[in-house]
């Protein structure tokens, strides 16, 4: 009887409309075949085949529709915008020190199959409920009735003291099929506690992410990979994306992809992420990628670096990295310690190369009759400027005035019949054609340029061979000039790659053969 006089005090108090059909008291308690619990204009909750005893709840369905009072709140912002609006959050704070009662005359047990919310009549939440009651802590689970199976369980105690709800032993589990996603799981453990004003989570140990396949955009597609992160969250209530608060690090224990035509093979490192005042912040203490394979190989990468950005323009932030190097031709190549504001393009940074091995590209890559020996080094100065594509903004890469220069002296060997037959046929070149059959140079220097996928080579080789013409000195201009997109396209195609590259690689070639 004084269960029944509270709650006809609470709904008269809080206007509340009680609707039932097909009731029935019997010893196990109350029965009824639908009954609808609302506040008008705000919300209402129907429950199907639902039962009430002090020992359970059970019920089929449960739908929640709620809709806020739009009107209202839009004539209280214009009459006063901050105060009003202030004291409307405050009114419609949840009294949390009822929760000790609310828990007090909750059932011991309650188990609903179909738990559906609605918000402005469109669904969104289908779940399973169980909810077991021990003293001061409720134990709750919940579980999706979709395809992509979601439980979530977690006890929940009252902190009388400070007016919170304290959550413990929290686990989130979930089969991640969407938005490009094959074949995934997430296992998260979190604690952390509730109040009317604001929510944080942390998880005390990793959480785990395991993924078969990701398409995440028609450029990258990830493939089997797994890792660990952990997570500290910070929101207000309501939330607020602006004052939202949180730290992540995703520890990638192997990881494998695509980005257009070039395979990233075996990364693994920590990625840290941190957001805070509208913007993100994600940096890595060291990142290693075993290879990325373009046409030519780039292996061994480290990456040391960070990118900020606001919510509001993601890709306008600031790039800054201490460390991009990678091995290429038992040399290396790696870029000047540098930062780009993506806001403020064009801007320019320098690649550098050191110790590129020739006879290492030519032993990759072998052409008939050529051979050689020497290494070099080089700076590109690239420029990053933005263009519009189909309607959409990209990056063009641009390189002018780029140098090449031997550090030591070589050699080249040139010799092929197609060659052979030149130097026969026009005797004026058979000097030059028996010159670079053993050329030993003592310079080798070039100038690089690089817009719209073509590579504009120009060499000045000094040297002789010391079988011809007594060994007499020689200065050879050569300009070479040379398409990169498909030249390194062919690379990949005559090499052992795989079948997605192969077909990404092909439909490109169709499509610009169809141009």
């Amino acid at each position: 009887m004084f269960g029944w006089h509270y709650w006809q005090t609470f709904k008269q108090k809080n206007g509340i409309i009680v609707d039932w059909h097909g009731a029935s008291v019997g010893f196990k308690g109350f029965t009824f075949d639908e009954i609808t619990v609302s506040k008008p204009s705000q919300v209402s909750i129907t429950a199907k085949n639902l039962s009430i005893s002090l020992s359970q709840l059970t019920a089929n369905n449960l739908d929640i529709y709620w809709q806020p009072n739009e009107s209202e709140i839009a004539l209280e912002t214009i009459e006063n915008p901050v105060d009003i609006t202030t004291e409307t959050l405050k009114q419609s704070d949840p009294d949390l020190s009822l929760i000790s009662t609310i828990i007090y005359w909750l059932p011991k047990t309650i188990h609903i199959n179909t738990l559906r919310l609605y918000e402005q009549n469109k669904a969104g939440l289908d779940l399973k409920v169980d909810i077991s009651k021990q003293q001061e802590a409720i134990q709750l689970n919940l579980s999706t009735n979709t395809q992509e199976i979601t439980q979530l369980s977690a006890t929940l105690l009252f902190n009388q003291q400070a007016l919170r709800i304290d959550i413990q032993n929290g686990l989130f589990k979930t089969s991640l099929n969407q938005f490009g996603l094959q074949n995934s799981n997430l296992v998260l453990p979190f604690t952390g506690w509730l109040s009317s004003h604001q929510l944080e989570l942390t998880t005390p140990d990793k959480a785990s992410i395991s993924l078969e396949k990701a398409n995440l955009s028609d450029d990258l597609i990830l493939g089997s990979s797994n890792g660990n992160f952990n997570i500290q969250l910070k929101s207000n209530i309501p939330f607020d994306s602006n004052q939202l608060s949180a730290i992540a690090t995703l520890t990638i224990n192997k990881l494998n992809g695509i980005y257009k035509t070039s395979e990233i093979k075996s990364v693994t490192g920590d990625i840290n992420i941190i957001i805070k005042d509208n913007q993100f912040t994600i940096s890595t203490p060291v990142l290693n990628i075993q290879e990325v394979n373009m046409g030519f190989a780039f292996e061994k990468i480290k990456l040391v670096g960070s990118y900020l950005a606001s919510f509001k323009a993601p890709n306008k932030g600031t790039v800054t990295w201490e460390k991009a190097q990678a091995n290429i031709f038992s040399g290396l190549v790696f870029i000047e310690e540098n930062k780009l504001n993506l806001a403020k393009l064009p801007q320019q940074f320098n690649l550098r190369l050191k110790q590129i091995q020739l006879k290492d590209i030519f032993k990759q890559y072998p052409s008939e009759g050529l051979a050689g020996d020497g290494a070099i080094d080089g700076v590109l100065p690239i420029t990053l400027s933005k263009i519009k594509k189909k309607g959409e903004t990209d990056l063009k890469f641009v390189i002018k005035n780029g140098k090449l220069v031997t550090i030591n002296e070589g050699y080249l060997q040139f010799e092929n019949s197609a060659l052979k037959s030149y130097g026969q046929n026009n005797p004026n070149m058979k000097i030059l054609t028996d010159i670079i059959k053993n050329f030993h140079y003592t310079k080798l220097q070039g100038a690089v340029d690089y817009a719209n996928d073509i590579a504009k080579l120009k060499l000045n080789i000094q040297g002789s061979n010391l079988d011809v013409e007594n060994s007499k000195a020689v200065n050879l201009n050569i300009n070479l000039e040379e398409n990169m997109t498909k030249l390194l396209m062919s690379l990949q195609l005559s090499d052992q790659i795989s079948e997605p590259i192969r077909k990404r690689i092909e439909a490109y070639l169709k499509n610009k053969s169809s141009k």
